[in-house]
């Protein structure tokens, strides 16, 4: 029993290491509406039963709370520059007000995967972006940081969509 224990403690820190390197999607954390209960739209730190995690935020909108992670993990959310930093005592990098991007164009795919599907589905129509669906439903269009390609096996944005790092070609 403790050569299992020692095995899977092994297994989940090289699973945490991978993550670091491949940019895999981190761990979904809870994520009740009552985290936006009496708040304005807009994101803020996140704290749930006491505990906070510096490293994601909730989005509030219209009272439905949306809770997302900083990537990569290592940063930092700063609820007064409303973005990921390295550390979130740092100045912010912009003081210009979050507006969601409104320009990608999202196809409904999600449901062609059942109403139980939650994940991310490669955009047959821009490998610069991903479809994120929850329950079946489209959530929405994710782009990819800038000259990164969608990858749906490794569910992570990579060099050329297939790279963990620039490629020296």
């Amino acid at each position: 029993m403790k050569v299992f224990i020692v095995l899977a403690l092994c297994a989940a820190s090289y699973a945490l290491e991978v993550e670091k390197i491949t940019g895999t999607t981190p761990p979904a954390v809870p994520c009740p509406d009552s985290l936006c209960k009496g708040k304005a739209d807009g994101n803020f730190e996140y704290y749930y039963y006491g505990q906070y995690r510096s490293n994601y935020f909730v989005q509030c909108s219209n009272g439905l709370a949306a809770c997302q992670p900083c990537f990569p993990l290592s940063l930092e959310f700063s609820q007064s520059c409303n973005q990921c930093l390295y550390n979130k005592q740092d100045d912010c990098v912009t003081t210009q007000p979050w507006e969601p991007a409104t320009t990608l164009k999202c196809t409904d795919i999600c449901p062609t995967r059942g109403p139980e599907f939650s994940g991310n589905i490669e955009d047959p129509h821009s490998p610069f972006q991903y479809i994120a669906c929850w329950k079946g439903v489209t959530v929405g269009c994710v782009a990819c940081p800038s000259g990164l390609q969608f990858n749906e096996k490794w569910n992570a944005c990579l060099f050329d969509g297939i790279y963990k790092t620039a490629p020296s070609h």
